[in-house]
Parts: C-alpha cells; sequence; structure tokens
C-alpha cells in the first residue's frame, strides 16, 4: 500500500476540490509513454526512462513497475532525447524525439544483454499517428506558420485548412469543430480559455499574432474527461533556451501587389507594414546570475502599421428622378397614389415638389450620393462605388514569458501579453456617413506550476486570465442630426452621444442609412481561471484528476438600435416604397430609451477523472467522467428580469423593485420578486446539478505501432449557460414597434413615433424562460483507421455528433395562423404584444467522413491534404425562433454552413539545389548563394458552398405578428417555392444565380412552403503560393526574403447571392467576392517579407 504525505495528501485533496467560464481548460503538457522488455519480450521492472529536453536541459525520468509499463508525464512541447536504462541490459537511446502540445506518444523499448556502458541508437521524429486515444486533432508548430503563405499574421488562414473546422455563418468568431455547434468549442492559450464567456466567441486578437506562438494544436472530435467542449484550440507559447535566439522582420503590402476587385471601379492604394521581433534565451545577469539550463526569457513585439485597409463601397441610391417625386418612368410601371386624397393617383405619377416632406429632403441630401455606376437612369444594384481606404490603423502586439526549473522536479513559468488594436472602417455602406471609431484592448496571462511529487506521482497547478475591452461607435452625433433635421417622438432625456435615425426599405433593394450603436464599455470580459490536476501512473493505469474553478465578468453598455429613431419603409401608403418616404410616412417606427450599464459575472466549476488503461501492449482503453456545474449570470444591480408565463407577471430579483424605471406603467403590467415565486433570488434560474459527462476511448494496434483503429463516445455539454433579460424592461422601457394604420397614417415626419400624453402606455416584455432549463449538451462518437508509411501517416474517420435539449425559443402569445387580423385573434395574453419563451427541445445531427493524409518534413518535404464529406441536419440554434411558432419541425432543414465537400490541402517543399542537396551539392558560395536556399510553398481550400433560404418581406400574411392596429405588421418570412430554383451550374452568375421566379409570396393565412436551406450558393476555391529564398550567414544567423499571393489565380470567389425575392433588383444577384467565409478569398494580392533570424 502506498502512503502519502500529508503535503502530498494536501495536494490530492486540492485537486480533487478545485474546481471556468469556461470550467474546460487543462494542461498544454505532452506525455511518453510504452513498456520495457527483453529480448524475448518479458517485462523488466525497475528499468530507468529519462527524457531531456534539449533547448533547456531539463530532464524527467520514470522507473518501469512490475509490467514493464512507464510513463514521463507533464512534459513541454519540443525535441528530445529519450533513453532506458537497466542493470545487465544495453542503453536504448532514442534521439529526434519531437512532442508538440498535448502529445500522446508512445515509445516501446526492446532491450538488448550487454552492459549499460554500450548503447543501441535509433531515431523517432514527429509523431505520425495518434496510437495511444480516440481523439481527432491536427498539430502545427512555428516553422510551419512561417512555411506556409499565411495571409494574415493570425490563425485563421491556417484553421481554415483543419478539416471539418467550419465557420457559423460568415463570422470567424465562431466555429464548429466536428458538428459542433457555435457554443461547443473553446480557444486556449496556455492552458487558460480566451473564450469570451458569452457563447461562441472568443477574444480573437490574443490569436492574431503569430510570432510568439511555438504550436497550436486542434481537436475536433472525442476529447477526454480532462477538456470540456468537443473543439479546442491550444496554443502553446514559445519560451527561452539555452542559446539566444531571436528575429527582426518586416510583412510589406502594396497597391501594386493587389489585384482589382471586380465590383470596383479600380485598384486599391494605400500600403501596409507587419514590423517586430523577438528574443529568447537564458536569463543572464553579469556577475548576479546565470540561468543556462535553469532560467529563460521570450520577448516577441509584433506590430501593424500602416493604411492599406480598405472597403468597398457599392450601396444601391435612389434614382436621380425618384429623388424629385417622379415615378413616370419607373419599370415595372407602378401608380403613385397619394393616401391625404382618398388615394387619388399624382398626375403623371409625379410627387409635386410641395409636397415632398422637409425631413425627408433632407435625409436624401445628407446621406444618398447620387448613382455613379451603370444605367442610372433604371434601378440597378449596386449602382454606386467608390473604393475607400482607410486611415492609418496601429496595432500593436508583445508577449513576455519567463520559465524557471528550481529543481528537476519543480518547474514554473509566466507569461504575459498585451494587444491594442483599431479597425475603423467605413460605415453603412454609404461614403457620406464616415469612419467608424474603434479600439480594442486585449490581455492575457498565466500562471503554471509543475511539481513531480514522486516519479509516478505528478502534480500540475495554473492560474490565468483573459481580457477584452472594445469600446466604438459610429461617426455621426445622434442629438446633432436630430436638431438638424427637425425629429421629434423619439424618448425624453437623450443622451448626447453617437448616434443615427435609422432607415430601412422593403421592396426596392435600397441600401438603408445605419451606422455602428455607440458602446463604452464595449463587451467588456475577464475571464480568470484556476485549475489543478494529479497524475497517478499505477500497474497499466495511469490516472488523472483535477478540477477548475473560474469566474467571468462582463460589463456592457450600448445604446439600442432605435435610440435616435428607426423607420422602414413600404409600398404600403402610394404604392412604391420611395415615394412613401418622400411623404414622410414609415410603415413602421421604432424609438428606445437610455440605455443602462449591464455588469454581470458568474462562476462555474469543473471536476474530472480520467484512467488510461493499458488492458494489453496493443490495446489501450480512455475511461473518464467529468462533472460540470455552471449557475447562471448575476447582475450587480439585480437589473435582471423574466416573464413568468403561470402568473402573467414581470419577475425581478429580491430587493430591486426601488430601481424600476418610473416610466413603466404599473397598471399595465404587475412587477413581482422572485421570492414570491420561490426562484433564485438573484440569478431567477435554476441551475441544472445533473451535467454528468461520460468518455470513452479505446486504440487497438494488431500490428505494432503502425497501424491503430480507435473509436471513442462522450457527452459534451454547452460552455455558457442562459441568460435572461438584464438592464431592459422594466429597468429601462423598451417600447414595441408601432405599425402606422391605414388607409390613414398617424404617424408622419417630423415625428417618428406616436405621442403618448403620460409616457408609454405599451411596453415590451422581458423575456420568458423556462426557470429549470436543462444546459444542452452533445453526443459525438468516431470511428478511425490510421496507418504509418513513407513518413507519412494516413487516415480514415467517421465523426458523428447530435445535439439534444438545445435552447430555443418562440412567441408563446402567438395567435394560430389564419386570414384573421392580429387583433381580432385570441391569445394568451391578449393585453401584451409579443413575448419570447425559451425552453429546451432543438437538436440537429452530423455526419462526416474525412480522409487525411500528413508527412511531416522530411527529405525537404511536407504535406497535408484532407477531404471531409458531410451533412448536418436540424432544427434551431441557440435561442432561434420558428417563424411558425407552434411547429418547431417546419425549421428542420440542412444546415446552411456546413458543405457537402470541404478539400483542403498545403504543402511546403524545399528545393533540391545548392550545397547539401541532390543538384549543385559541390557548388561554390557564390553559386551556392544563388542556386541554393530555395523553398515553395501553397495552400487549398475548396468547399462546395452553403445551403441558402429565400425570404420574401411585406404585410403579415398570417396574422400571427404583433402590431396594435388592423393592419398588419411589416414581416420577413419563406415564401411558397413552385419549382428547384437551382439553376444547372453551367448557367449561374453573379447576376442570377438562381431562379428567382421559382417563389412566390405566401397565401393569406398561411406560411410559405418553402423550407430552409434549398438555394445552392456559391462555392469556394483559393490558392495560397510562396516562394522563399534563404541565405545563411555562418551556422547561426540566416536572412530570408519572401513573397506570398492569396488566391495567386485570382479565381473570382463570389459571396452569398441576396436571397429576398420582395427587392427584384437585388434578388439572385452576388454583390461581392471573398466566398461566404473568411478564407481569404478575395482579390489576389501579394505579400512581401524579410526576415533575419539568429
Amino acid at each position: 500500500m502506498m502512503i502519502i504525505s500529508k503535503p502530498h495528501r494536501f495536494a490530492l485533496v486540492l485537486a480533487l476540490l478545485l474546481a471556468g467560464p469556461a470550467a474546460q481548460a487543462q494542461t498544454t503538457l505532452a506525455t511518453i509513454t510504452g513498456s520495457v522488455a527483453d529480448p524475448t519480450g518479458a517485462a523488466i521492472a525497475g528499468a530507468t526512462v529519462e527524457a531531456t529536453h534539449l533547448a533547456t536541459g531539463y530532464r524527467y525520468q520514470a522507473v518501469s513497475n512490475e509490467l514493464g509499463q512507464y510513463t514521463l508525464s507533464q512534459l513541454r512541447e519540443g525535441e528530445y532525447e529519450v533513453r532506458a536504462r537497466a542493470a545487465g541490459f544495453k542503453e536504448f537511446v532514442v534521439r529526434e524525439v519531437r512532442l508538440v502540445s498535448r502529445d500522446l506518444r508512445r515509445i516501446d523499448f526492446r532491450l538488448e544483454l550487454g552492459t549499460v556502458e554500450t548503447s543501441v541508437e535509433v531515431t523517432a521524429g514527429a509523431t505520425l499517428i495518434e496510437t495511444e486515444t480516440a481523439r481527432i486533432g491536427d498539430t502545427r508548430g512555428a516553422q510551419v506558420f512561417k512555411d506556409l503563405p499565411l495571409s494574415s499574421r493570425g490563425l485563421s488562414d491556417w484553421l481554415a485548412l483543419s478539416p471539418t473546422v467550419g465557420y457559423a455563418s460568415t463570422t470567424d468568431a465562431q466555429r464548429r469543430f466536428g458538428g459542433a455547434r457555435a457554443n461547443q468549442w473553446d480557444g486556449q492559450l496556455d492552458g487558460i480559455s480566451f473564450a469570451d464567456g458569452r457563447g461562441g466567441n472568443t477574444i480573437g486578437p490574443l490569436m492574431g499574432y503569430i510570432e510568439s506562438f511555438q504550436e497550436v494544436r486542434v481537436d475536433i472530435a472525442n476529447n477526454s474527461a480532462e477538456f470540456g467542449p468537443i473543439g479546442l484550440v491550444t496554443i502553446v507559447s514559445k519560451s527561452g533556451s539555452n542559446q539566444f535566439h531571436g528575429s527582426a522582420f518586416d510583412y510589406y503590402v502594396t497597391p501594386w501587389f493587389m489585384a482589382r476587385n471586380p465590383f470596383a471601379t479600380e485598384r486599391p492604394t494605400g500600403i501596409r507594414h507587419w514590423p517586430g521581433f523577438t528574443a529568447g534565451g537564458p536569463v543572464r545577469l553579469p556577475r548576479l546570475y546565470n540561468g543556462v539550463n535553469r532560467t529563460f526569457f521570450f520577448f516577441s513585439l509584433e506590430t501593424s502599421r500602416g493604411s492599406a485597409a480598405q472597403d468597398l463601397l457599392n450601396p444601391t441610391v435612389p434614382l436621380p428622378d425618384w429623388r424629385k417625386g417622379d415615378f413616370s418612368a419607373t419599370t415595372p410601371a407602378v401608380t403613385v397614389r397619394d393616401p391625404f386624397a382618398g388615394n387619388a393617383p399624382f398626375p403623371g405619377n409625379r410627387i409635386p415638389a410641395s409636397r415632398i416632406n422637409t425631413v425627408s429632403q433632407r435625409i436624401q441630401e445628407r446621406f444618398y450620393p447620387l448613382p455613379n455606376f451603370g444605367d442610372t437612369r433604371v434601378l440597378q444594384s449596386q449602382n454606386y462605388r467608390e473604393l475607400k481606404i482607410r486611415a492609418f490603423q496601429p496595432n500593436t502586439y508583445w508577449t513576455l514569458r519567463i520559465d524557471h526549473r528550481f529543481s528537476d522536479r519543480i518547474f514554473v513559468f509566466g507569461r504575459f501579453t498585451w494587444n491594442r488594436s483599431r479597425g475603423n472602417s467605413f460605415e453603412g455602406n454609404l461614403p457620406t456617413i464616415g469612419q467608424l471609431w474603434n479600439q480594442r484592448d486585449t490581455r492575457g496571462a498565466v500562471f503554471s506550476y509543475t511539481h513531480s511529487l514522486r516519479s509516478n506521482l505528478l502534480n500540475e497547478f495554473r492560474w490565468g486570465l483573459a481580457f477584452n475591452d472594445n469600446p466604438r461607435h459610429g461617426p455621426v452625433r445622434g442629438l446633432e442630426l436630430v436638431r438638424e433635421l427637425g425629429l421629434v417622438g423619439l424618448a425624453p432625456d437623450l443622451p448626447d452621444i453617437n448616434g443615427i435615425l435609422k432607415v430601412s426599405w422593403s421592396g426596392i433593394g435600397l441600401t438603408g442609412i445605419s451606422q455602428t450603436d455607440w458602446r463604452h464599455p464595449g463587451y467588456y470580459n475577464l475571464t480568470q481561471q484556476f485549475q489543478d490536476h494529479l497524475s497517478w501512473f499505477r500497474g497499466r493505469h495511469n490516472f488523472k484528476a483535477g478540477a477548475v474553478i473560474g469566474r467571468v465578468a462582463y460589463k456592457d453598455k450600448q445604446a439600442p438600435a432605435a435610440l435616435f429613431g428607426q423607420v422602414w419603409f413600404s409600398n404600403r401608403f402610394t404604392g412604391h416604397p420611395y415615394a412613401d418616404f418622400l411623404l414622410g410616412i414609415p410603415t413602421q417606427a421604432a424609438r428606445a430609451f437610455p440605455p443602462l450599464l449591464i455588469d454581470q459575472w458568474r462562476w462555474a466549476w469543473a471536476g474530472f477523472i480520467t484512467d488510461q488503461f493499458k488492458f494489453t501492449n496493443k490495446l489501450t482503453l480512455d475511461i473518464g467522467l467529468r462533472y460540470e456545474l455552471r449557475p447562471s449570470w448575476t447582475e450587480r444591480e439585480n437589473r435582471q428580469a423574466i416573464f413568468d408565463v403561470g402568473t402573467g407577471k414581470i419577475v425581478i430579483p429580491n430587493g430591486s423593485r426601488a430601481k424600476l424605471s418610473p416610466l413603466l406603467p404599473r397598471d399595465y403590467v404587475e412587477v413581482i420578486e422572485a421570492g414570491e415565486l420561490n426562484l433564485s433570488p438573484r440569478r431567477l434560474l435554476q441551475t441544472d446539478r445533473n451535467n454528468f459527462a461520460p468518455r470513452l476511448g479505446l486504440a487497438y494496434r494488431p500490428w505494432g505501432n503502425r497501424t491503430v483503429f480507435r473509436g471513442g463516445y462522450g457527452i459534451f455539454y454547452d460552455t455558457v449557460p442562459p441568460g435572461v433579460t438584464v438592464a431592459g424592461v422594466p429597468f429601462r422601457i423598451n417600447e414595441p414597434n408601432f405599425t402606422n394604420p391605414t388607409p390613414l397614417p398617424t404617424v408622419v415626419f417630423p415625428r417618428v413615433f406616436p405621442e403618448a400624453v403620460a409616457g408609454p402606455s405599451t411596453v415590451s416584455l422581458p423575456g420568458a424562460t423556462r426557470t429549470d432549463l436543462r444546459t444542452p449538451y452533445s453526443m459525438q462518437w468516431n470511428l478511425t483507421l490510421e496507418h504509418e508509411r513513407w513518413n507519412t501517416g494516413f487516415r480514415l474517420s467517421y465523426i458523428g455528433t447530435n445535439t439534444r435539449h438545445g435552447e430555443w425559443a418562440y412567441d408563446i402569445n402567438s395567435p394560430v395562423a389564419d386570414t384573421r387580423a392580429y387583433v381580432d385573434k385570441p391569445r394568451l395574453f391578449p393585453r401584451y404584444p409579443a413575448i419570447s419563451y425559451l425552453t429546451n427541445g432543438a437538436g440537429h445531427q452530423y455526419h462526416s467522413l474525412t480522409a487525411e493524409a500528413e508527412r511531416q518534413m522530411a527529405s525537404g518535404l511536407f504535406f497535408q491534404a484532407s477531404w471531409v464529406w458531410a451533412r448536418d441536419i436540424g432544427d434551431l440554434e441557440r435561442s432561434q425562433s420558428p417563424e411558425y411558432a407552434y411547429d418547431r419541425k417546419r425549421e428542420r432543414a440542412v444546415w446552411p454552413d456546413i458543405p457537402t465537400h470541404r478539400i483542403t490541402s498545403a504543402a511546403v517543399y524545399q528545393l533540391p539545389l545548392g550545397r547539401g542537396k541532390r543538384f549543385g551539392s559541390r557548388a561554390g558560395k557564390a553559386l551556392d548563394a544563388v542556386i541554393g536556399g530555395w523553398q515553395i510553398s501553397g495552400m487549398f481550400y475548396y468547399d462546395s458552398g452553403q445551403f441558402l433560404t429565400p425570404q420574401w418581406t411585406g404585410p403579415d400574411p398570417t396574422g400571427t405578428r404583433y402590431t396594435a392596429t388592423r393592419t398588419p405588421a411589416q414581416v420577413t418570412l419563406r415564401p411558397n417555392v413552385l419549382r428547384n430554383p437551382n439553376f444547372p451550374r453551367d448557367q449561374r452568375s453573379p447576376v442570377r444565380w438562381f431562379d428567382a421566379s421559382a417563389f412566390e409570396p405566401p397565401w393569406p393565412g398561411c406560411f410559405g412552403t418553402s423550407a430552409k436551406g434549398i438555394i445552392y450558393g456559391p462555392g469556394s476555391s483559393v490558392l495560397h503560393a510562396g516562394i522563399y529564398k534563404i541565405v545563411a550567414f555562418g551556422e547561426r544567423v540566416r536572412l530570408r526574403w519572401e513573397l506570398t499571393a492569396t488566391n495567386v489565380a485570382n479565381h473570382p470567389n463570389w459571396s452569398n447571392p441576396a436571397t429576398n425575392i420582395s427587392a427584384p433588383a437585388q434578388v439572385g444577384v452576388v454583390d461581392g467576392v471573398g466566398g461566404a467565409k473568411y478564407d481569404e478569398a478575395g482579390p489576389r494580392s501579394f505579400r512581401a517579407a524579410v526576415r533575419l533570424e539568429w
């Protein structure tokens, strides 16, 4: 029986009791495991196995047990030399063992009889196939990042190469791993999560610069119980070594390197540099301290300077005749009528100048330029083109890391990262608005303490944080614009901040008037984590137990969209949307009240235990259980609220009644405190305490370590709990949109909202939430065959993922769909507008087959290639709502952002020319300087396109959308489908991608018959390429020049076409390039760089 001392017992208890936003962050360290046997295959007990980290001299030791099994755990990434020694046997040495983050490497020793003074040596290299676990992942080191033609200085391009890693819709902040939903992945920097804690997003700039990254690992399927989410991006920072190394570099882009966007009239201008430097080595203080083999530092500085960023403004603007009220030449012909004269037609289809509303006149003169592209007499999509170059945008990113070894048993390191970035894009796709002010500050830090308590008992503790703040605002000042236009009917006491009257259109495809809403603080996140885990090796078992405790703080203060008014125009009153605008008659109107500060936090705990059981030398079982506890959010001022469906009342935290808005109409809705319904006094929602996640994996090696069959199954819970309405009604008033009644409107410019005598008489209600919500979870399973041959690893994988208890929301106050008016139908709460009710029940099912081949750099060649065949079918994403509240099954369809086919590949080839190469090996110095040191690389990406959904906008035909009058609300729904809308591939073009005539508006009383995702979007096909020249000055100094090209063939990768059939000038039209995803699929661009490395 093993006796553990008091300090060791304390460490074990700490590991089991400590329990983040992500309570999922864990170790980034690697493991070597295997067996030691004699020439007959009999186990050798008591053999010493030692691994030496060559860069730092760190040594790790283990002793084989009675079964000959050994495990070396908590190993840093890098190159090792591994030795096995036993009395009466020759020493066995394995050189060039290259470990990556979270690597689990198997090395079996077969010792030969002899003396320990003699040795047997072999070379290992990098891991080519996974032989010990069921997980599926992909790892890349710093050299690959330098050698591939990445178009950015971040990881987005490289993640696009990872099989089954996709993008949620069109944002690179939310990703899908192995079919997982956007809320089921995490990014970690040195084992500490840099997720924002709000769901599906990361603090992106922390992975936006690669010089400080030693390697990146992507896990896409069946992580062990040590890790919480399905998808995991693990970044390991660089550290110093016993030799001083560094680099200085500059990456450079000019307009001469850029191709013209096919939708622009000119090539972009402006330049941009990405200068920086790195330095690392042992810490040396002359005459005071020598840190060789003990203390190391690494520092990197990366910047971005210049004005090469551009915005192609291509709005659709009103025609010159329209601006004067002349609709006589409109095609198709429309009769413009006067709603204030009994709908009599305007003579000659012209609105007299005296009838044009002065506010409308000021709006069109202030915000809409005249068309300058195409036939300006006929409305065409994107009839204005202008390329805008952004002002100087400096970005800075630096990292400092310190590593120290107290002894061979105790290691520590710490890292701090600082970033400030700016992205001042032109707002609203209109040249008359101006540039966004946008500053983002991010920080990251980590401290790690690793202690080898005994040869078979190791402990690691980590603390870390990630921080983000992103204040921003548009250029237009809200109160100044209100005074300039003379608007009335807005909320009282408007703040003097940036804002704009927002104008939207339906039926003609005009570009609306909008800008980014004022925000300060902006999406402020502070994530902290404490984690500890213990590794214990006994017999055939490798046990791990650990836990994470995390806290997320979130602050935000954002102006609501309608703070300075929001209006929508259709053809409801005159027969033409722009004629409605000229008369100043909006179809719908909205206003909003000043924002309140949101100040929330939440805690999360997780604990796990795993056993990697070496059942035989050929079969390894990975068994684990994870438990997660994630209570919902708490707000500092207790300004949270839900609508309780059972009582028909608003529920607020205990003691917060005094903070209700004085404008709340008390006779309209009653407010009660949580204690009256036995709800959580501050959070309002119950905590799901049943989040047990078993994990099971196996790896079977029937013919040695070159072929392995792997499989696994696991349950994975969403990483972020649900929230409730915060800093809204009843603490800040929010009113439902107003629908202007017909035939005589009551809201006409300069009024933008109906006048109320004593404040609002109707308010929107906070969301209703099922208070005992279950945490959504996914089940994932995979089967994999891997084989190693020709220095190449081959993998064939099947992955299945489904989600259960997914969150979705529906209008619980919606009437049934029929031809009656909304106000004539019975509803659950007749006095109230729409009430969104959040509950469980949504889900999806994902299947994929993946074939991969990967060769680590050998004989001057590296390559990776993969093909994914996938399909994902589901109904609703988190908190999405169905068109018809009482028929969620109508939403079940192929998921839009998982393409059927996806091919990715990357390659680096060192040309065999010059000294030491196949050709020119005897070249002199002069000739070698010319022909030697050349390298080429490429990246290729293809996907078959997204599945798009048609839309129609018009008066609600179903009578299910809220309106206070008998005039139907303006809605956007799916239309009726008459036939297959997809043209054959050779008939699709940017001006007519699909057959818009295959759809018609929904019939009265009915929703449309079209399903989601029935239109095939454009695919992407992108080839990036690079050429590099390396000149060596001695053994330690190298100068490298490179030229890389994105989309080197300048292949046009069209963005998704417009799908709203109510805008005939735009429907089916592609208005941009770049593909459906951010994979740098836009026009060709070149970048030059020079690097000095030592």
